[in-house]
């Protein structure tokens, strides 16, 4: 069982990969009802997007796993006395814990977002690459659907027919995160990986940054690189409020009122 930190006003578990894989597997196991378990990861993005965000901080405080996904994070922890041994990405566990089941056991999965199609190619890929990983449905919500009450319910009704393990959710955030947490009491799965990229990694349709960038803490810059028309604003505003964050909890500085 993991110990959690307190960082940025939320709970973080203190696993690394291995740790956060073993745990997942585990509920996999489980026989007992009583919901889906959410995966969130969080970024520096998120803990910016969580100060305002009611619905995200409510969906973080459901969720059954919080891991660090980025340097940084790991980087203040340790700045801050609440030291976490390892990045552990949304976008590494994913394989990682299909990596577990190469040798035996088997695992049922089912791909939530992405573009059209993109879900049909990761699963062929892992197909190939994972045999004992069986992708038991694919879905590509329509633009909007969480708008819209009846396109959640076709939603739960595909998931539910096909009865994965997991389910490995890519719709960016933070609109992944709450619609999980919305309907994780509903979803026939034992967990949900809120994992934003991770089909397209998956399908190939992105690639990873290098690693010798994902080592040093500059993969953000090689996305950045990939879509600047998108995220260079983002960063930018990450860039400026994440400090603000870190100074805010090593000296116990209040929030400020907007």
């Amino acid at each position: 069982m993991s110990t959690k930190k307190q960082l940025f006003g939320i709970e973080i578990d203190n696993v690394d990969m291995q740790g956060a894989v073993d745990i997942v597997r585990s509920w996999v196991d489980e026989e007992v009802d009583g919901g889906c378990r959410v995966v969130v990861t969080p970024n520096v993005d998120h803990t910016v997007l969580l100060e305002d965000n009611v619905e995200l901080q409510d969906a973080y405080r459901n969720a059954g796993l919080v891991l660090a996904d980025g340097h940084p994070i790991v980087w203040a922890s340790r700045l801050l006395g609440q030291g976490l041994p390892e990045r552990v990405a949304g976008s590494e566990l994913v394989p990682a814990l299909f990596d577990a089941y190469k040798e035996e056991g088997f695992l049922d999965v089912f791909l939530l977002g992405a573009a059209e199609g993109v879900g049909a190619r990761a699963a062929e890929k892992m197909a190939r690459q994972w045999p004992r990983v069986n992708v038991v449905g694919v879905y590509s919500p329509p633009l909007g659907f969480e708008k819209k009450p009846e396109e959640s319910e076709i939603i739960l009704n595909k998931v539910n027919d096909a009865k994965p393990d997991v389910i490995v959710l890519g719709l960016g955030a933070p609109k992944q995160e709450i619609w999980a947490n919305r309907f994780r009491q509903r979803l026939d799965a034992k967990a949900i990986f809120c994992v934003g990229a991770t089909i397209d990694f998956l399908a190939g349709e992105q690639q990873r940054a290098p690693r010798w960038m994902q080592k040093v803490g500059l993969e953000w810059f090689h996305r950045m690189c990939s879509n600047p028309k998108r995220l260079v604003k983002r960063y930018a505003k990450d860039a400026w409020v994440f400090p603000q964050l870190v100074l805010r909890q090593m000296f116990g500085w209040e929030k400020q009122s907007a």
